[in-house]
């Protein structure tokens, strides 16, 4: 009895452990599993995998096959014939490709969970076909898009020819007009004295009070981004971070130093139209104000906070002050501040707030009448959230898992977006032939990119704004006389080519992805686009994209999005690192073939010459974390942690202590 009882034990505990206890019959003439006879045991060890629960699964779900009916278009050829030779046609327009990320297996994938610090080096370590994801062509944005608004912001800063006048030269012409005895002198020469210019004031204690506050303020003062690539962008982040302090609602210092600058400028017309110039640019080259400017409370006096009230809710600014160089909105510091007026909760995940209410539609992504650039790219990752809104949602059958990595993937690219914008946002795309021979080899999907034509489409659309607005306000000289920044010195070449090819550039991924889908491209009538230039531009830089610098950079970034300074934390925002993934795709509704040198119809292909197909995707690893204390991370601090701590678990455990 007791033998038999430790048996059973001996059973349960293999069991709970995964392993599967088998008994058979050795010499073939007993059957059955409880045959007499000589019995040999063998044991086999089973693995499970299950995805991780994620915080969004209750919104996550497999797309149905029955609620995809893409319609058939028998002039949608795709251009790169099948066979040997090139004897067969392809016809996808009623296809519909299935897109589905596997499960990492640990065990035996583990090259899967190692984090890279550029999307070079983690294609480097590829060992199935790499296939250039969203995030890795997002990378050779954001080095273009860093550079471009590193040089436009540093040309305003030091003034371009006739174009655009120095902000310093602004500030200095202000004070001037109101003279050193003015209440707000004290506060102009603090600013001033920021970019190594002398102007003297009567009150000078109270100027260095403001000039020590600022410095001790890591938050405002402390360059991050790309501001650290040089002293020069290193001093005008200090300037214009100075000078986008708000008066009023959040500050407890009194009116009188906007109230005293309104006045000033006031008095000069060219001086204020200067001053509105400079205002009005960032409202492009990033977005709207979130406060007042001087302009805005030129005329009133006198100014108080009730005023200012009424003034916000006249010229639809969110916060009741007024800045000289007022800092620019977003919905999500919009969302956040209506949500969290009074600090962020410790447990609160700010990112799956903005997911969720981008998916309920309380947060609309379009861009309005008056938006600027930064709105405009962040619409473009709308349907990394909302397939749905996609011209391709009829093409395309995601799983609840790929859908997983999609939202992984907005997470880093509004990131990487709010990071590239980082000073001016507030926190808070009949020949006659005998018959081809049989198409012997299997069908499946081919893709040259990630399959996201809108998102491609609506990055080359907000380059397209950015262009026209430049071209009007900087001028095609003005931008060719500049170039690009890096953190060595230049991009070889002009903002203005470089700019142009961008466009191009993700004019041609979207052609290039919408036909290997099968989609015909979503260009509105009125978008003037060179097709075949773009498309040419667009794969000339596929072939080599796997060396394309900019690709080579380090990936990892950190932004604040929140500071609650009622319990003295900063909410983060972070990229750890590149990992690889896998993606697979496959026809779940099959495409069409037909000959293509002689008459016939297209026919779909049948289910048994189809195949699927295996990618290896670089994706960003995202993190939201809370720090002590009200301060930020450049970006070698936190590649610092990265590089020592390895892991997502152990660096988030760490910038947490």
């Amino acid at each position: 009895m007791r033998a038999f009882l430790i048996a059973l034990i001996v059973l349960a505990a293999l069991v709970a452990a995964g392993i599967a206890v088998f008994r058979f019959a050795g010499d073939g003439k007993n059957a059955g599993f409880f045959g007499k006879g000589r019995t040999e045991t063998f044991e086999t060890e089973h693995t499970d995998y299950k995805a991780p629960e994620t915080k969004d699964e209750e919104v996550l779900v497999d797309d149905k096959l029955d609620d995809k009916k893409p319609a058939f278009d028998a002039a949608l050829v795709d251009r790169r014939p099948l066979g040997k030779g090139g004897e067969w046609l392809l016809n996808a327009s009623a296809a519909v490709v299935r897109l589905d990320v596997p499960i990492i297996k640990p065990d035996v994938e583990p090259q899967l969970l190692i984090l890279y610090p550029s999307y070079a080096a983690a294609v480097k370590q590829a060992h199935l076909a790499l296939l250039p994801s969203v995030n890795l062509i997002d990378g050779k944005a954001k080095q273009f898009d860093d550079g471009l608004y590193a040089a436009i912001d540093l040309a305003y800063y030091q003034g371009l020819k006739e174009k655009l006048q120095s902000h310093v030269q602004l500030v200095k012409r202000i004070a001037e007009k109101a003279g050193k005895d003015s209440p707000a002198a004290p506060y102009l020469a603090a600013g001033l004295e920021l970019a190594g210019v002398k102007f003297d004031v009567t009150n000078v204690a109270e100027k260095d009070r403001l000039l020590s506050a600022f410095r001790m303020n890591e938050v405002a003062s402390k360059p991050i981004g790309f501001y650290t690539w040089n002293e020069k962008l290193s001093e005008l982040f200090r300037f214009m971070r100075f000078f986008a302090r708000q008066f009023g609602q959040f500050d407890a210092i009194g009116l009188d130093i906007p109230q005293a600058l309104a006045v000033a400028l006031g008095q000069d017309k060219a001086l204020l139209a200067d001053y509105e110039k400079a205002v009005a640019f960032y409202k492009k080259l990033t977005n709207p104000n979130n406060c007042l400017s001087l302009a805005d409370v030129m005329n009133v006096n006198p100014l108080d906070v009730p005023t200012l009230r009424r003034l916000a809710k006249e010229k639809n600014v969110s916060h009741a002050s007024v800045a000289v160089f007022p800092p620019s909105t977003s919905k999500e510091t919009v969302l956040f501040e209506k949500l969290f007026p009074t600090g962020v909760p410790p447990n609160v995940d700010l990112m799956k707030e903005l997911v969720k209410r981008i998916r309920s539609g309380e947060v609309d992504l379009k861009p309005t009448a008056n938006a600027g650039w930064y709105d405009y790219q962040v619409y473009a990752l709308e349907t990394l959230l909302l397939p749905e809104k996609g011209a391709e949602k009829d093409k395309l059958l995601l799983t609840k898992e790929y859908k997983k990595r999609m939202l992984e993937a907005f997470k880093a690219l509004v990131t990487k977006r709010r990071e590239t914008h980082v000073r001016q946002l507030d926190f808070g795309m009949k020949a006659a032939a005998a018959m081809p021979p049989p198409l012997e080899e299997k069908v499946k999907p081919r893709l040259r990119v990630e399959p996201a034509p809108t998102y491609y489409l609506r990055t080359a659309r907000a380059y397209s704004f950015l262009a026209n607005f430049l071209e009007a306000s900087v001028g095609t000289e003005g931008l060719q006389s500049l170039h690009g920044l890096k953190e060595d010195g230049q991009r070889s070449p002009d903002l203005y080519a470089e700019l142009l090819k961008m466009r191009d550039l993700f004019y041609g991924l979207h052609l290039i992805s919408a036909e290997d889908i099968g989609m015909k491209p979503n260009l509105a009538a009125e978008e003037s686009v060179e097709q075949e230039r773009c498309y040419k531009v667009a794969t000339d830089w596929l072939a080599k994209a796997i060396d394309d610098g900019d690709l080579a950079a380090d990936t990892r970034v950190a932004v604040p999005i929140y500071v609650d300074l009622n319990r003295n934390v900063t909410r983060l925002w972070l990229t750890l690192g590149v990992r690889l993934a896998k993606l697979d795709a496959n026809y779940v509704r099959p495409p069409s073939t037909k000959p293509a040198k002689v008459e016939g119809e297209w026919k779909a292909v049948e289910a048994h010459k189809l195949e699927g197909v295996s990618y290896l995707i670089p994706v960003d690893e995202f993190a939201e974390v809370e720090l002590n204390g009200a301060r930020v991370l450049t970006r070698a601090e936190l590649r610092a942690i990265c590089d020592r701590e390895k892991t997502k678990e152990r660096i988030v455990q760490a910038l947490a202590q």
